[in-house]
């Protein structure tokens, strides 16, 4: 062996990789950006995966004592509740019980002890905790009396062991997340509760605190083993047909596309009589049969690998009560439907990003981007937290996974509220991802990219010495990429402050750190006109004045729309803790006017450079003005780290764009942002002494507190249809082309002019 033919050998393929922009984009810039990316998406989805509260039934509560007391004003006794338990934890109780159910429980106490349990009784006690709406219930039979002195001597003469003072039963169906979690929520409470009870009797007669165990709580699973077989493979199946559905598409759309550009038979196909439609459409067909039948035969070996071999090491290893075994017949009839709409929209992902690829090596590029956009949105379906409402039925992919999971388990009736939102939104991911395929397969310019050669220092000589007029689409998807990583990153270093002049110094620091530094520099380092690429374009007085107007009319829809998605997504926790902690910093502001600085001036001006001017000029040189609005108004809303905050602002970003792109000018987005923020501020202060002198505040506002003000529904629509007509009339204005280079100076202009 020469090693000098090894060495010239490893020298060229590493030039030959390191020239290809693709490979150095996977090896060095997708692990700096993709993984924030993908941290981010986490945050944000995590954020709908809400901690539901525990529906506890007591039953025979006057069998408690009344020392200590584990219910004080209807309520459970703060002692025993850790911090945050308290709203997890929604008690109801009966004192006496009714006796149906105790005939119950003394069914189950005589037929517990058989070897298969009590089947009849546990369905029994199903029905009633269903019918009761609880997810648990803990059922006192005997009253729980305090030992006296001559008990606790006696016990302490005795040689036998310590006592129970009572027993108590506490019911779950550990096929059901929600009931196996309330019962380790509320047995942590029973316990503290017991060890109090024991301490106050033993210190009441004087006796060491061994000599009575206290209440003894058996924890009684009523759940059956389909029930919990189902439990378990509800959560297995969904993933194993989504992640194979996309995976048995991905490389047969490579091949289909990217592998006949290789072989030199793609063009022939596209001379053929068919239409580009027609050739797109036969082809996503073909690989949707491949994910179909690759996610089916995947699904079917997991069945019998479930019914075989993991049965059999449960055995072995002594574990025969495992609930596992072959998935139940039923949920195969619900995962053949779905893997139809499934396989359809990840195959025409796969063959759109196929469609682009040069080659069959750079088409496998494409494979880590997808599974780390889609994987977020597999995972967060399995966890126990999750449940289907109408929030989460929005979520593309996450809902239809929930939904097969309540299928499953024979939640029929609560899946049966949700199936339309579910499937509204599957189909329209079909339908947008089908339209795309299309879009690919008719565009010249994606079918037949030429090949190029890349390198470091030639790209950046080219920054430098090619530099445009306006940004390029790259230049502004880099920008809003370093924009969201900065954000990312920034949410982890900022601290909690302790003041306003704190809060409002973080504040100001984060959005131009964030935001505006990155725009401006790219702007400099990467245009010909930086002024020019910002949109820092001058304005008419009559659009400042109708961007303002436009603030005010809109406004009133802007707040039903915040409250439509509150009610959707209610705000968990962490988010009720910084809104108060927002609240609390701002009664302690010197003034309305340093509120208004902070929360609406400051974020109108850096937000408006970094989105609708960098980002949205460069976004620009797509064939279509909407596709680069919502493509600025998505990066808009992401950039906000609360769910319900990236919504509210993705709708808000739709209209600023429309401004930005109909004026061409930032000027009048600053002012519309500014309005939009100062009366949010506004009307969340608002106070009667402010609104009941002026009659026309009068008639726009109402409230029923005197505190929290809302609009007045006649006055809000009116204002609403006069909002709407000034949009329309934003978006009818002459849409002028912006003269981005000369002709001679970039050729592709005369091909496709830029739609401003």
């Amino acid at each position: 062996m020469k090693w000098r033919n090894v060495r010239l050998i490893f020298s060229r393929e590493l030039r030959d990789q390191l020239r290809d922009r693709r490979t150095l984009f996977t090896v060095a810039v997708m692990p700096m950006l993709l993984y924030p990316l993908m941290g981010m998406a986490l945050l944000q989805v995590g954020q709908f995966m809400r901690q539901y509260p525990t529906q506890v039934w007591l039953i025979n509560t006057r069998h408690l004592p009344d020392q200590p007391a584990l219910i004080a004003d209807q309520q459970l006794n703060p002692k025993f509740v850790k911090p945050g338990e308290k709203e997890l934890l929604e008690i109801s109780y009966s004192e006496s019980g009714d006796r149906e159910f105790q005939d119950i429980v003394a069914e189950y106490q005589k037929l517990i002890l058989l070897e298969n349990g009590a089947p009849l009784a546990d369905q029994l006690i199903q029905q009633a905790m269903a019918k009761r709406g609880v997810d648990i219930a803990v059922y006192f039979p005997t009253p729980i009396r305090i030992p006296t002195l001559t008990d606790s001597a006696t016990a302490a003469a005795s040689i036998s062991p310590p006592s129970e003072i009572a027993s108590a039963y506490l019911f779950l169906n550990s096929a059901r997340d929600q009931s196996r979690i309330g019962a380790e929520r509320f047995n942590g409470v029973l316990l503290r509760w017991q060890t109090a009870f024991v301490a106050e009797v033993m210190l009441a007669n004087d006796l060491p605190g061994d000599l009575v165990n206290g209440i003894s709580v058996e924890l009684a699973d009523i759940g059956d083993k389909s029930g919990k077989r189902a439990a378990m493979w509800s959560k297995v199946l969904p993933f194993i047909i989504v992640v194979w559905a996309l995976t048995g598409a991905f490389y047969p759309a490579i091949d289909l596309c990217a592998g006949e550009k290789e072989r030199g038979t793609f063009e022939t196909l596209l001379s053929s009589p068919a239409a580009r439609s027609e050739i797109a459409i036969g082809k996503l067909l073909t690989v949707m049969s491949f994910s179909s039948v690759t996610s089916l035969l995947n699904l079917i070996s997991m069945g019998f690998t479930g019914l075989f071999v993991v049965a059999k090491m449960g055995n072995n290893v002594g574990l025969p009560g495992i609930p596992v075994g072959f998935p139940p017949v039923g949920s195969l009839i619900w995962l053949l439907l779905a893997l139809i709409p499934i396989s359809a929209l990840f195959s025409a992902v796969a063959l759109a990003a196929a469609a682009f690829a040069r080659s069959s090596k750079e088409g496998q590029y494409y494979l880590v981007p997808l599974m780390m956009i889609s994987m977020p949105l597999m995972i967060v379906p399995m966890l126990p937290a999750s449940q289907l409402n109408l929030g989460t039925s929005l979520i593309p992919i996450s809902g239809l996974m929930l939904l097969l999971r309540g299928l499953i388990e024979g939640q029929f009736a609560d899946c049966a509220r949700y199936v339309g939102p579910v499937c509204i939104v599957t189909f329209a991911c079909c339908w947008f991802s089908v339209k795309w395929v299309i879009h690919q397969f008719n565009s010249e310019t994606v079918l037949f990219r030429a090949s190029e050669q890349f390198s470091v220092v030639g790209w950046m000589k080219s920054l430098v010495r090619e530099r445009h007029e306006l940004p390029s689409l790259g230049s502004a998807l880099i920008c809003g990429l370093v924009i969201l990583v900065c954000k990312f990153f920034m949410g982890f270093v900022a601290r909690t402050p302790s003041s306003f002049a704190d809060f409002a110094f973080q504040t100001v620091i984060i959005l131009v750190a964030t935001i505006g530094i990155p725009a401006v520099l790219m702007a400099l380092v990467l245009t010909r006109n930086p002024s020019k690429s910002l949109r820092l374009n001058s304005c008419t007085i009559p659009m400042a004045s109708a961007a303002i107007l436009l603030a005010i009319f809109l406004n009133p829809l802007f707040t039903w729309i915040t409250a439509g998605v509150m009610h959707v997504y209610p705000p968990a926790g962490n988010l009720l803790a910084l809104e108060k902690a927002v609240s609390s910093i701002m009664d302690s502001s010197p003034g309305l006017w340093a509120l208004l600085l902070v929360f609406a001036v400051a974020p109108a001006v850096v937000e408006e450079i970094g989105f609708r001017g960098f980002i949205l000029s460069g976004l620009q040189s797509l064939r279509s003005k909407w596709q680069a609005i919502l493509i600025a108004s998505l990066m808009f809303g992401v950039a906000h780290s609360v769910i319900q905050q990236s919504i509210i602002t993705f709708v808000v970003g739709i209209v600023l764009g429309i401004i930005a792109i109909q004026t061409r000018s930032i000027i009048p987005c600053m002012l519309f942002h500014g309005v939009h923020n100062s009366l949010a501020v506004l009307l969340s202060g608002a106070k009667a002494q402010v609104i009941e002198p002026s009659p026309l505040l009068r008639h726009i506002l109402v409230t029923e507190n005197g505190v929290n003000y809302q609009y007045d529904l006649t006055a809000g629509l009116l204002m609403t249809a006069l909002g709407v007509a000034l949009l329309v009339w934003f978006c009818r204005l002459p849409a002028n082309g912006v003269p981005l280079e000369s002709s001679a100076k970039n050729p592709e202009l005369k091909l496709r002019p830029v739609v401003n």
